[in-house]
């Protein structure tokens, strides 16, 4: 059955809230901005609701996956975890498609503080998110729960303006329990995004609170360098690397890092899980300390022209493929 794409128009009630616009679309579920409509004390004023597609809403794992993501999530209460606040039901083409009702982030998904070509990371909000995603991976780690998909698109940030950010870990949708941690799917594939995917994930080992951290860790150094750690072609040559491959070094990439860096990435990326930190906010505390008075240099400016001869064009590069 085909995906149903045609956003809900606004107005259509939810619950207790009205579809207000689309803020988001994926693959098996869109996101829509929403008001109450009849505000009551202490409800939120924005929510944000994910509704699984039509043509998904059938699908057993499709939907298995949507409503884990409510019953693991709505289990941890952190002040930078999303808040689940209610889920149901509507019928769109004769189908029963679920949908959930959570916090509102308000700004972006994370991935925007990836540099690009021409930029400098910005190190201080990098390092703000990131010690907010530690506290809250550790504190899902306390109860429990791996996330088991840590990437920059699901850490989301509370405003656009990047001094005022602060990060919503999101998306618990293969989420597990410690006691239940299987790292494949029934089909035999990896749950989770290859360019973050720690080697025992990969390799069908059993998972841990480690497999979060290493995740974060790519995360860091994509925030970092404007790519993963094994931005390689193919998911084969990707998944080879995290198992086999030494970890690049940070100031390959960005020389004017401090060179400390390196050892520290070197941890938290061990192949052997067992080696790295006990801990993401450990992890995480070292390279606040280390990148404290460490200040991003200024992008060269662009060269002046002179003459009547025409500006050629530049190709700016793309992010490295393997990332999502």
């Amino acid at each position: 059955m085909t995906a149903r794409r045609e956003p809900l128009p606004p107005g259509t009630v939810l619950g207790n809230h009205l579809i207000e616009r689309l803020v988001g679309a994926g693959s098996s579920a869109d996101v829509y901005l929403a008001h109450p409509r009849a505000p009551r004390p202490g409800d939120p004023g924005s929510v944000a609701f994910k509704v699984l597609h039509s043509g998904e809403a059938g699908q057993h794992v499709a939907r298995a996956r949507f409503e884990r993501e409510f019953t693991i999530a709505s289990l941890l209460h952190h002040r930078h975890i999303v808040r689940m606040y209610d889920h149901g039901e509507l019928t769109v083409d004769g189908l029963p498609t679920p949908w959930m009702a959570m916090q509102y982030a308000g700004g972006p998904a994370s991935d925007v503080l990836i540099p690009g070509p021409a930029t400098e990371p910005d190190l201080p909000t990098i390092v703000r998110v990131a010690t907010q995603s530690a506290a809250a991976l550790d504190h899902a780690h306390h109860h429990d729960v791996i996330h088991r998909d840590v990437k920059p698109a699901n850490i989301l940030l509370t405003s656009r303006t990047a001094s005022a950010a602060d990060a919503l870990l999101s998306d618990f949708g293969i989420a597990q329990f410690l006691d239940d941690a299987r790292p494949l799917a029934r089909n035999g594939r990896v749950r989770g995004s290859i360019a973050y995917a720690a080697p025992e994930l990969l390799q069908a080992q059993r998972l841990s609170p480690s497999t979060d951290l290493y995740a974060l860790a790519c995360s860091l150094i994509e925030w970092l360098t404007g790519k993963p750690p094994y931005p390689r072609q193919t998911a084969f040559a990707i998944t080879y690397a995290h198992i086999r491959d030494p970890v690049p070094p940070l100031t390959g990439r960005r020389p004017w890092l401090p060179s400390s860096l390196n050892s520290v990435f070197a941890k938290a990326l061990a192949k052997d899980p067992g080696h790295r930190y006990e801990t993401c906010e450990e992890f995480v505390s070292i390279i606040a300390r280390t990148l404290r008075d460490v200040t991003s240099p200024e992008p060269p400016r662009p060269a002046r022209r002179f003459g009547w001869f025409p500006k050629r064009d530049t190709d700016e590069g793309t992010r490295a493929e393997g990332r999502r």
